[in-house]
Order: C-alpha cells, then sequence, then structure tokens
C-alpha cells in the first residue's frame, strides 16, 4: 500500500484500513524517551479523552527518532496500552525526521489523478533522494499555482520503507493494530487545527486569543528532537526538524554531577540539585534553545514571502522548563504561549485528570494522532 494513502485538509495519512467510521484511534508517539498514548472520543459537544498514559522507554531502544529494538519498545506501547485502559486496539503512530521527504512540483491543472500519479512516478528520481524501491510514495495537490493558473501545486511526499515497517512491527508485536502511519508535522498541525476551531467556536471575549487568518509557528522540544512548524490559514507553509532537545540538559547534568542517566532525568524534573544548577547549567541551555529558535525564524523569513509571525505556540516537555516561555517571548518579540489542549477537550479519567494536565504540553503529537480519523 502506499504511504500517505488518503488526504483530506490538506493533511496526509496511511491508512491500513477502518472497521467503522465511529472506532476510536489510539494516539501512539513513539519519541526517544517514552511512549505516550492517548485515545479521543468526539461527539457534537467536542473532544473527550478517554484513556492516557506515558511510560519511559529504555535507554537507546529509539536512536534519532529511529527505531533500533523493536521487540523492548512493543513491549512498553503493550504494558501502556494495559495500564491506560484504552477500548480501541487501532493504532496511529508517525514518521518524521530525514526518513521523510516532501517536495512540491508544478503539473498541468487539466491532469487527470492517474495522469498525476504517472507524472509524478517519472519525475520521483528528481525530486526523491532515495532509491524508489525503498520508499512509499504519494501526492496531494495542495492548491493553485499563484502564478500560472493553468497549474496547480502538488506536494509530494515520500518515506523509507523501513520506518513505516518497523513502526508497524511494534504495533503488531503489542497486539494492537496499526491503521494510521502520519507525518509528525502533520499531526502538530492537525492537534493546533482543533484548537483553533474550538476557540473560534469559544464566547467572543475569547477569540482575540487565536485568529484563524494568524501565522502561528508551533514549536515542539522533546527530547532529542526540536520541531518548528508555521501554519498560515491553517496551512503548513514551512516545517524544519534539527536533532536538539532536552536530552542534551539531561546529559550536561549527569556529566556535571556524575549522576547516572535516571538519576540525572529525575533531578531536571524534580530538582534538589546544587544552588549553581539555575545559573550553570539551566540558564545557558534555555539561551541556546533561544538561539536555535532564532535561527529557524530567520531562515523562515528568508526563505519564503512572510515577513511576520503572529504567535509562537511551546509544545514537548521542554517547553514547560521554568522561565522558558517569558524568555522567548521577550528575546523574540512574539507573543508565546504554551499549549494547553485541556482548554477545549474534556477528560473522563478523574484519576490521572492532573498527571494528563502536567504532561499535556507533551502530549501534541498523540493528540493529533488520535485525531487522524478527523481527516478522512
Amino acid at each position: 500500500m502506499n504511504f500517505l494513502d488518503h488526504f483530506m485538509k490538506r493533511l496526509f495519512t496511511l491508512r491500513f484500513g477502518f472497521k467503522s467510521q465511529s472506532e476510536t484511534i489510539l494516539g501512539v508517539d513513539i519519541s526517544s524517551a517514552a511512549i505516550k498514548l492517548v485515545e479521543i472520543e468526539s461527539s457534537s459537544d467536542g473532544f473527550n479523552v478517554i484513556a492516557y498514559g506515558v511510560q519511559a522507554l529504555p535507554e537507546g531502544v529509539v536512536f534519532d527518532r529511529e527505531i533500533v529494538d523493536v521487540k523492548k519498545i512493543a513491549e512498553v506501547l503493550s504494558a501502556v496500552y494495559k495500564k491506560s485502559g484504552a477500548r480501541s486496539r487501532n493504532v496511529a503512530v508517525a514518521v518524521s525526521g530525514s526518513s521523510v521527504i516532501s517536495n512540491y512540483i508544478d503539473l498541468p491543472s487539466s491532469l487527470t489523478s492517474k495522469q498525476m500519479e504517472s507524472r509524478i512516478q517519472l519525475e520521483a528520481d528528481a525530486i526523491i533522494p532515495f532509491p524508489l524501491e525503498d520508499i512509499n510514495l504519494d501526492f496531494a495537490v495542495v492548491g493553485q499555482n499563484a502564478i500560472n493558473k493553468d497549474q496547480v501545486r502538488v506536494q509530494v511526499v515520500a518515506c523509507q520503507r523501513d520506518y513505516v515497517d518497523r513502526r508497524k512491527e511494534v504495533v503488531q508485536l503489542a497486539g494492537l493494530k496499526p491503521l494510521v502511519v502520519d507525518v509528525e508535522t502533520f499531526a502538530f498541525a492537525r492537534a493546533y487545527q482543533t484548537l483553533i476551531n474550538a476557540e473560534y467556536q469559544a464566547p467572543k471575549k475569547q477569540q482575540d486569543l487565536i485568529k484563524k487568518d494568524d501565522v502561528v509557528a508551533i514549536v515542539d522540544i522533546g527530547a532529542t528532537q526540536f520541531t518548528f512548524l508555521v501554519l498560515s490559514n491553517q496551512t503548513i507553509i514551512y516545517s524544519v526538524e534539527q536533532p536538539f532537545g532536552g536530552r542534551q540538559l539531561t546529559e550536561d547534568i549527569q556529566r556535571h554531577y556524575n549522576l547516572t542517566w535516571a538519576e540525572a532525568g529525575r533531578a531536571k524534573r524534580k530538582g534538589g540539585l546544587d544552588d549553581d544548577y539555575d545559573k550553570s547549567m539551566l540558564q545557558p541551555f534555555k539561551n541556546l534553545l533561544v538561539e536555535h529558535l532564532s535561527r529557524c525564524i530567520q531562515v523562515f523569513y528568508s526563505s519564503t514571502e512572510t515577513n511576520k509571525i503572529d504567535k509562537l505556540v511551546l509544545s514537548g516537555g521542554v517547553s514547560k522548563t521554568e522561565g522558558l516561555r517569558d524568555q522567548i517571548a521577550e528575546s523574540i518579540g512574539i507573543p508565546t504561549d504554551i499549549v494547553d489542549l485541556s482548554k477545549n477537550v474534556s477528560i473522563s479519567i478523574p484519576s490521572d485528570r492532573s498527571r494528563l494536565n502536567a504532561d499535556i504540553p507533551s502530549m501534541m503529537l498523540a493528540f493529533g494522532l488520535a485525531l487522524a480519523k478527523e481527516s478522512r
């Protein structure tokens, strides 16, 4: 089956087949540090979280977003699933980074889908840097060519087949059913678009928080990956991923205080380090992160026709770092918020409500994956 087999609302997903439209999907985020799972019901009243779980992964089983040990990851996923009390066995996962290539070409608008597919197959060698026999490939028309009205802009997306197959194998070994393999940036956008739609239906006094035509940059800072994604009119216009994240701070703590990896991670989350920690380690890390973000924004401005970002939205575990939001807003001069999906999502798991609220910033990818069926 082709990668990204279904397209709707300018988002791509690979679908292995659905039993029924009403079934929920488990959004499963397999990061370098943990597995995060969420199950969401949708109704006329909005969205409701009915299952949720997070569990750390053993060190080294995922490296640079690439699955290294399928069996161990499957064991953790199985444990998270059982503990979460999830109802569905249908799973959506995502690929990202160097495994995914996205490019744009312009084709005559008069071509049929079959003719476009033939043209793209012919041109794929020139726009995809992987051997064609090693990839899953698909495309979608995303708009009209701004200069030539007789042409349409087509987005071509390819993923190395091994990356898709390994995620599918993890899910199956955990006793679950892989239905969707999405692209991380598209899942992030879907989660944020859900926020926008909910905010726009809110009372008028709240609508000034987010406007549909705002240019918004989503900045997801995880353990090992920094994702910078820009949306305009709710459409992705730019994205970039960099190998930088909270793991760097954990490693610095581990070396500086001569701790084990687990001890360093626990100290980073719960505190208890020497008085010099903020000045000698945390602040330099935040400064470096702001430099990364500033460079991303400058490259975005120089490579697109857009010269203003109206709002920054932070997500990922690192986004909760004390003082980071204020430092970014002050240093870069753009209004900055930490994502809060709970504003527009009800929660039906009272025992885990406080923990989920604390984990919300790092759950954005899982949330977007759980909503994959909404864009069918």
